[in-house]
């Protein structure tokens, strides 16, 4: 009885550890940082009308959060690949490279920087 308990303890052991230092196993969380691609549009004159920005990319899951400048934007989830958030007036008022990421399940993309163009 010992060795079938000791047997099944050393079986337990060795399944559980290899699942758990495997990167490949997930226990449904999304390991793949979120990555940017593009910005559509990727440039406005400054003090421009608000407008929809398009957010590409992958890796974007529905909890997904657009950062301007380091502030978090009202997002719409769209798919893994694509995300919108709406530029306000506020966010267009200063000319210069707005830096724009992503936040989703705890990890955070690259930067792509957005034109706001002096006129």
């Amino acid at each position: 009885m010992r060795s079938v308990t000791l047997l099944l303890a050393v079986v337990f052991t060795v399944g559980c550890g290899s699942a758990m230092h495997d990167p490949k196993v997930t226990f449904g969380t999304n390991f793949n940082p979120p990555a940017l691609t593009t910005l559509v549009p990727n440039t406005v004159p400054v003090n421009s009308s608000p407008f929809v920005m398009t957010v590409n990319g992958n890796n974007f899951g529905a909890d997904a959060l657009v950062f301007w400048n380091n502030v978090p934007q009202s997002t719409r989830f769209l798919s893994a690949t694509e995300l919108q958030v709406v530029l306000t007036v506020a966010d267009l008022e200063q000319f210069g490279m707005a830096h724009v990421y992503v936040q989703t399940g705890g990890l955070t993309s690259n930067t792509v920087d957005f034109n706001v163009a002096a006129q």
